[in-house]
């Protein structure tokens, strides 16, 4: 009941409901014990920065680490997930938008959150090189 109150009074704030990402990391995977939080990942996990590019300001911005593995199914990828692709030789950290397929696989679409436009590219599983699991502040 609550829930359902707090959903109601956020979305009249707003007015729409936005894409979020799947949830990877289960809870079962996550401990605090003793003012030690960890986090059991699968392998292949990476930190890395952010570039100062402005495109996912409000939820990533420069010098904020994320946390993102390379062992993951491309299959259960969805909207609101956000990865890392590369095309020719630059990677880029946006939010899938839009998923369809064709005769030869997926077809992802993807956007920086602060973007107006959606990125140029048609990326297909060979492009998607990271999924990102969580954000250090």
């Amino acid at each position: 009941m609550c829930m359902r109150w707090l959903r109601k009074l956020y979305l009249q704030q707003s007015g729409l409901e936005r894409i979020s990402p799947n949830d990877w990391v289960k809870r079962d995977q996550i401990d605090y014990d003793g003012g030690l939080l960890t986090i059991k990942l699968k392998p292949n996990v990476k930190v890395f920065g952010i570039a100062d590019t402005g495109s996912m300001d409000g939820l990533l911005d420069y010098g904020h680490n994320v946390i993102a593995t390379d062992h993951f199914d491309k299959a259960k990828l969805a909207v609101g997930d956000i990865v890392v692709y590369q095309v020719y030789t630059t990677r880029i950290c946006h939010r899938i938008i839009e998923i369809r397929e064709d005769r030869n696989g997926r077809i992802y679409r993807c956007r920086g959150d602060n973007c107006i436009d959606t990125d140029k590219w048609y990326l297909r599983d060979e492009n998607i090189k990271w999924l990102v699991l969580g954000i250090i502040y």
